[in-house]
């Protein structure tokens, strides 16, 4: 009855926030004064940047000057969104990173050569998720989404830690979900082994819950240091990611959902609003902070 509830809540919520009608009603009070910000010799890396919300705040930042890394799990479907984004913004130096999130030795693998080249990183955005219709399991034994959503996040964040404490002030954005106003935190069961018969939607649900506990935790770990660290979610917006993980979902509310453009601002205001760059973090996601 409980999850009933929630979930009755999560979409009267939804319909008044999170919909691109929300998304208008609340642009009236947006102080948008930092959004054209220049990134100039910042340097930036995006998970999950071949498309959706990850290519358009990739397209965002290299129109706005910084060296960027767009991190792909696919080399060829990386390769065409790094091409776009280099023609669209005019930026030369923005780059390919192939890595998949979902493996700590492909994070592992990645981080190390970042560390090697001796590069800051002022920005790491973690956007890289997935939505699964049937349970998967990673070649390291791990369940895909926990593996994906959570651990790979946890992983790449604390490893390329060095290099975001050498690009000081800086900061790491994780990009939640809504969803995660479905769920509470579930500490019991990180690998979704309830979840019978599967249903991805909660998997993907109790893992943004757990991204946005593990903000808390970074920001309260690297407070004092200069390491921002914030959870946002986009609201609802027409990704491919959308379309095809929920596809009942996509068509009950396509002429209400947001574009990527839309999705994206509050990962961009993160990026480039001064006063978030001292260090400390939080949630960021247009109503009341729900806790754990």
């Amino acid at each position: 009855m409980a999850a009933f509830w929630r979930s009755a809540s999560f979409m009267l919520m939804g319909n008044q926030h999170f919909t691109k009608h929300g998304y208008a009603r609340a642009s009236k009070s947006f102080d948008n004064s930092c959004m054209e910000r220049s990134l100039a010799g910042r340097v930036c890396i995006v998970t999950g940047a071949n498309s959706g919300l990850g290519f358009t705040c990739s397209q965002e930042l290299a129109r706005r000057g910084a060296t960027l890394y767009m991190v792909c799990r696919n080399e060829e479907r990386g390769r065409q969104a790094l091409e776009k984004v280099k023609a669209d913004s005019g930026n030369s130096n923005v780059h390919l990173a192939v890595c998949d999130v979902s493996s700590l030795a492909s994070v592992a693998s990645f981080a190390a050569d970042w560390l090697a080249s001796s590069r800051p990183c002022h920005l790491l955005v973690n956007n890289a998720g997935v939505l699964l219709s049937e349970r998967m399991t990673t070649p390291e034994g791990y369940e895909q989404s926990f593996a994906t959503n959570a651990l790979g996040t946890a992983a790449l964040t604390q490893r390329l830690m060095p290099a975001l404490l050498a690009g000081a002030p800086s900061r790491v954005i994780i990009v939640s979900s809504g969803g995660m106003y479905t769920e509470t935190l579930r500490l019991d069961d990180l690998q979704h082994a309830s979840l019978q018969p599967w249903n991805g939607s909660a998997a993907y649900s109790r893992d943004k819950r757990r991204q946005v506990a593990m903000t808390e935790h970074l920001a309260a770990a690297m407070a004092g240091q200069g390491v921002g660290c914030y959870s946002m979610h986009p609201g609802w917006a027409d990704t491919e990611g959308v379309r095809s993980s929920i596809p009942g979902f996509h068509k009950a509310f396509q002429d209400k959902l947001r574009d990527t453009q839309q999705g994206a601002d509050t990962i961009l205001w993160l990026a480039l609003e001064v006063t978030c760059g001292a260090g400390g973090g939080g949630g960021c996601c247009g109503v009341a902070a729900v806790k754990h």
